[in-house]
């Protein structure tokens, strides 16, 4: 049996962060529901030890909920001391379906961009899973420097 990862273990690239969700979500099976997990990198690259589903996420995005994330989101960031600006929101869609990625995600990842990462500039990424594997579909612009 794996143990979760350790909020302390820095994520400093794209393919730490699908390894990451990964683990945090047991890929194990189909998934019971449409979930939308959301959990936060700070600075460093460890994250905040908080992971929020939202469960039963319809079909189509719905735009006005994605942009209640952004409050959600200066929240986390004004509860952990961390300007908004430099907390990372990670996303990932859980869904039924094949590992590609349907016209249904394609919709999620494009409202996510336009709503969180254009409209609000929330620093945000996205992945999307079935429930045995996370493919990366919005990639982080840009991973912090030592």
């Amino acid at each position: 049996m794996s143990t979760r990862p350790h909020p302390t273990v820095p994520v400093t690239r794209d393919e730490e962060l699908t390894e990451r969700w990964r683990a945090l979500l047991h890929l194990d099976g189909p998934p019971a529901r449409r979930t939308l997990f959301l959990t936060w990198l700070r600075p460093d690259g460890t994250m905040v030890p908080l992971l929020i589903p939202v469960e039963d996420v319809p079909l189509e995005p719905d735009r006005a909920s994605l942009g209640n994330l952004a409050t959600v989101h200066a929240t986390v960031a004004d509860a952990g001391g961390v300007d908004p600006g430099e907390l990372h929101l990670a996303v990932l869609l859980e869904r039924h379906g094949p590992a590609g990625l349907s016209p249904d995600d394609h919709a999620w990842c494009s409202a996510v961009e336009a709503v969180l990462r254009d409209g609000a500039g929330v620093d945000c990424s996205m992945h999307v899973g079935n429930g045995r594997t996370a493919v990366p579909v919005l990639a982080r612009r840009n991973w912090p420097t030592e």
